[in-house]
């Protein structure tokens, strides 16, 4: 099915943009308008994933049509409040030009080093730059090393390969996040020391370029990038046409651009006396996630501003751009995290939404581009059984219009890449997969759970998918009982992308119940069409909701000679407003009044409390001895919509102690003293051995 065209507004209409960038939007009318969906020539159906351990970061051309793919993971766990334990990777690889990874590039062999960006020599050499993590403290330090062509370590680079600048120490955190290279094989480093911008330059062979800024270095404004794996600041470095550069900073003013001149000065005429503010609302809450150049000197920024994605532009003398309003970024996206330009003034922002990771682009003005993916978007649906935690990272255009696109599945701490079809377009028949991310919750006796399976990445050709319901792995809910189980097709036709439902009807079976669960599972696609997210978990909600189960913590409670026994109520699952409970105990074989105290308790909750409650029923010393009795306690009349839960009644058993007073009042007499004198020398006998024992151990 064809696409209708849109209004394209080339860079001239608005008076920014040269002639000759007008003259080629005349010649090729079409430049704007690639497909953007997933090109089927590379991997699975245009995705790559996940693969390798840890987030790809960067992306850097390679020859051949392949890609370089840069990046790594840390994964920390506090133990105490003074250690970490780390689980950190790193990687540098190569991906063919059919998505697949090159086993011939070897992983460098570097510990403790998380991989942040690369950029690649004219020799085919790659740079690559990051932090190393210190054990106990996790402080980090800023590392740079480079990679021969294979992938090998070129040791001939700083020491052994690699250049570490220290990170001061007491937790100090410091990485390099972002690497360009100088034509005369100069390389600058950016990123952020104790929150702080720092840009260094080293000379080809890894030692400080003292020409650079102070003995090599460029430190301040204030800076921050953010420590995690997931989204958020992250500092860029770009060098212009004329040898300077600019650097992005985040910090309380906002998104800020960094104007260094080549020698590492401030470029006074850029901004406000080198620094300029990205036209996003200011504060702690807004950051740069990403920052790319345009042909003609201009910059685009990419980040987040008070919980929703932005995209901006610069005018090369640090003001902001006018011609560009990208009001579909934040409508869509509450974090763009990458941004690239392309051919024609276009511009490609990838971020994420309610529906998850996408890649939209813009025309030369801001406007969305409705030609591109499905109405201005390609939505990112890798393949998972029960979903994914997606963020772009990083992202390039090529001539034709294709987008490559790398970042991190979080969940899995793995990488992806996906590929984009240009201006040639192609025949690309989509993915099914379901659109619920996390579990879907409904209500026992609710008429129906409604899930639904979207279809994204191309719209050609006729697709299908069947489903079907499923046990889950845990509290499982039971077909026929709770739920009624399901079977289908669903059907796509040529050109159409609507969302499709699957309908389950859910069951009341009058038992006051924990949460259940089942699952919704997609299997076998038709039509060529390709699998994204495959199920889906329905959790029947806990009865009583939202206001809680009350019930007794155990079954059966047992007392020996004390004057009364405590039981234990505990308010399950929801907490909403304030409840109460009776709490009454009733005769059995041992008997009201003689045995125990049977006067009702009233137990209460305030609202968001769900602490246990504990109630103590009075024993009675009758002075018979008597067999082990036992009596009942039961839960009623719960207050405030909270319901009675799987445990409303305990048992009571108090275990045969009962003797005559006089008789426990003597202590047992004579035999009772010769008794205690016994256990007592018994004890002191083990003692003694457990001393010695240890003694030995020590000597040993």
């Amino acid at each position: 099915m064809k696409k209708q065209p849109a209004k394209l507004i080339p860079l001239i209409t608005t008076g920014l943009g040269p002639a000759a960038t007008f003259t080629s939007a005349l010649v090729s009318p079409l430049a704007l308008a690639a497909t953007g969906d997933l090109d089927p020539g590379f991997g699975d159906l245009g995705r790559l994933g996940p693969i390798l351990n840890g987030p790809a970061w960067s992306l850097q051309p390679d020859d051949g049509g392949s890609t370089l793919l840069g990046g790594g993971g840390l994964r920390l766990n506090y133990y105490y409040y003074y250690y970490y334990a780390f689980d950190i990777t790193n990687f540098v690889n190569r991906v063919t030009d059919t998505g697949l990874v090159d086993p011939g590039f070897l992983k460098p062999p570097i510990d403790n080093v998380q991989v942040f960006d690369i950029a690649r020599q004219a020799d085919g050499q790659v740079v690559a730059v990051g932090r190393r993590v210190a054990p106990f403290d996790a402080s980090t330090s800023l590392v740079a090393f480079r990679l021969q062509a294979d992938g090998a370590l070129d040791t001939t680079f700083g020491t052994d390969g690699i250049v570490e600048v220290d990170a001061l120490g007491n937790g100090t955190s410091h990485m390099g996040r972002s690497v360009v290279l100088d034509p005369d094989g100069r390389i600058v480093i950016a990123g952020s020391r104790a929150q702080t911008l720092f840009v260094l330059r080293l000379l080809p062979d890894g030692s400080l370029d003292d020409s650079f800024a102070t003995a090599g270095i460029f430190e301040g404004p204030n800076a921050f990038d953010f420590s995690s794996d997931g989204s958020g600041a992250r500092t860029h470095i770009l060098r212009t046409g004329t040898g300077a550069y600019r650097v992005t900073a985040s910090n309380a003013a906002g998104c800020q651009v960094v104007a260094l001149t080549a020698d590492g000065a401030l470029e006074e005429t850029f901004g406000t006396s080198g620094i300029a503010n990205v036209d996003a609302p200011s504060g702690t809450s807004t950051y740069c996630n990403a920052m790319a150049s345009q042909a003609d000197g201009r910059l685009l920024l990419a980040g987040s501003a008070a919980g929703r994605g932005f995209a901006a532009r610069l005018l090369e003398d640090g003001q902001a751009d006018p011609g560009f309003v990208a009001g579909s970024v934040p409508a869509a996206m509450e974090d763009a995290t990458a941004i690239a330009a392309a051919p024609g003034g276009a511009v490609a922002v990838a971020g994420t939404g309610v529906s998850g990771a996408s890649i939209m682009r813009l025309q030369a003005s801001g406007e969305l581009d409705v030609l591109f993916g499905s109405a201005g978007s390609t939505l990112i649906d890798l393949r998972s059984d029960t979903g994914t935690d997606t963020l772009v990272h990083d992202m390039l255009v090529r001539d034709d219009g294709s987008v490559l696109a790398a970042g991190g599945e979080h969940r899995a701490n793995k990488a992806f890449v996906v590929r984009l079809l240009g201006t040639g377009g192609g025949a690309s028949p989509g993915v099914l997969g379901l659109s619920a991310q996390e579990p879907v919750s409904t209500a026992e006796g609710a008429a129906e759970v409604v899930v639904r399976v979207r279809r994204s990445g191309g719209s050609s050709g006729s697709v299908s998918v069947a489903y079907g319901t499923a046990e889950a792995d845990f509290r499982k809910a039971t077909a026929g009982l709770d739920y009624t189980a399901v079977t289908g097709t669903l059907a796509w036709n040529d050109g159409d992308v609507s969302e499709q439902e699957i309908r389950v009807p859910i069951l009341a079976d009058g038992a006051t119940e924990a949460p259940e669960r089942f699952v919704i599972t997609l299997s076998a696609p038709g039509g060529g069409a390709g699998l994204g997210t495959t199920s889906a978990d329905i959790e029947i909600a806990a009865d009583g909701g939202p206001f809680g189960q009350l019930r007794f913590l155990e079954s059966r409670y047992t007392t020996l000679g004390s004057r009364s026994v405590t039981v234990e109520v505990v308010r399950d699952y929801y907490a909403s407003g304030a409840v109460s409970v009776t709490l009454t105990p009733v005769s059995g074989t041992a008997a009201a009044g003689s045995d125990f105290t049977a006067s009702p308790v009233t137990l209460t909750w305030a609202d968001g409390d769900l602490e246990p409650k504990l109630a103590l029923i009075p024993i009675i010393d009758d002075s018979l001895e008597e067999a082990s009795e036992s009596f009942t306690v039961e839960l009623s009349n719960p207050t405030g919509g909270a319901v009675l839960g799987s445990l409303p009644t305990t048992t009571v058993v108090i275990l045969t102690s009962d003797q005559p007073t006089q008789r426990r009042d003597s202590g047992g007499g004579v035999l009772g003293f010769l008794s205690l004198l016994f256990l007592g020398l018994t004890g002191l006998l083990r003692l003694g051995r457990s001393a010695l024992r240890s003694r030995s151990r020590l000597a040993r």
